[in-house]
């Protein structure tokens, strides 16, 4: 009902989802549009919540990075929401991926920091990992050397390839096409911390810096970005 009065208006609907809708609107016509959301609360007896956002990059309908009013005044990051892919704390039970790359696009898409500067920069290791668990079905390698099935690893210019291989676990032979768990740079293990400067890691930066300028070219070229 609220989509059919939106568009019946003449505003511009960008998205909708089970629990919201996202709404273009320009600002002389704010009060014509929040008056519709007051008649169809008083209709339905429910109650709407408003963000207001000053840009906002989507990448699916679940993954994007809305910058909220006030941001620009305050710079505070509570005024940035993230979803999906543009996540980059780590949430207990959402698994591991390098969380460097999401967070160079946020500050690329939201400060205009060039995601080259925000990787290089980093010191912190973890932001730059990843882990796979791989089905018993198959036996891992870590270059020639059988590793366990569960790995923590980031892409280094100094490692080795790792991937997986079918096994018959009754006799334990390997058969079949070797698989690259990643096919696009060599990789460090990195079971166990530790407290090495991160200039001895030999860091393969330039997969981050690709993988980060993936999604913002693919951000440039559907031209999502509504603001």
């Amino acid at each position: 009902m609220l989509i059919e009065k939106v568009v019946e208006h003449g505003f511009q609907l960008i998205q909708s989802n089970t629990d919201g809708i996202f709404v273009k609107i320009k600002k002389d016509r704010y009060n014509e549009y929040m008056q519709i959301c007051k008649d169809w609360e008083n209709k339905t007896q429910l109650t709407l919540e408003h963000d207001e956002f000053e840009r906002f990059y989507q990448y699916a309908i679940n993954d994007y990075v809305g910058v909220k009013k006030g941001w620009s005044e305050s710079h505070d990051p509570k005024f940035i929401k993230k979803k999906g892919l543009f996540i980059d704390e780590p949430i207990l039970g959402k698994g591991l991926a390098p969380l460097i790359i999401p967070e160079a696009i946020n500050k690329y898409l939201v400060e205009g920091i060039l995601p080259e500067e925000t990787i290089k920069n980093c010191t912190d290791i973890r932001k730059f990992c990843t882990f796979q668990k791989v089905d018993k079905q198959f036996a891992v390698f870590y270059g020639s050397q059988k590793v366990t099935h569960i790995n923590r690893y980031y892409m280094s210019m100094y490692g080795q390839m790792m991937y997986k291989q079918r096994i018959d676990n009754q006799s334990g032979k390997v058969f079949g096409p070797q698989i690259a768990l990643c096919a696009d740079s060599p990789v460090t293990i990195y079971n166990r911390f530790d407290d090495d400067p991160i200039e001895t890691r030999g860091i393969n930066y330039r997969y981050y810096v690709a993988e980060a300028y993936k999604i913002i070219e693919k951000l440039n070229d559907k031209q999502l970005t509504l603001w």
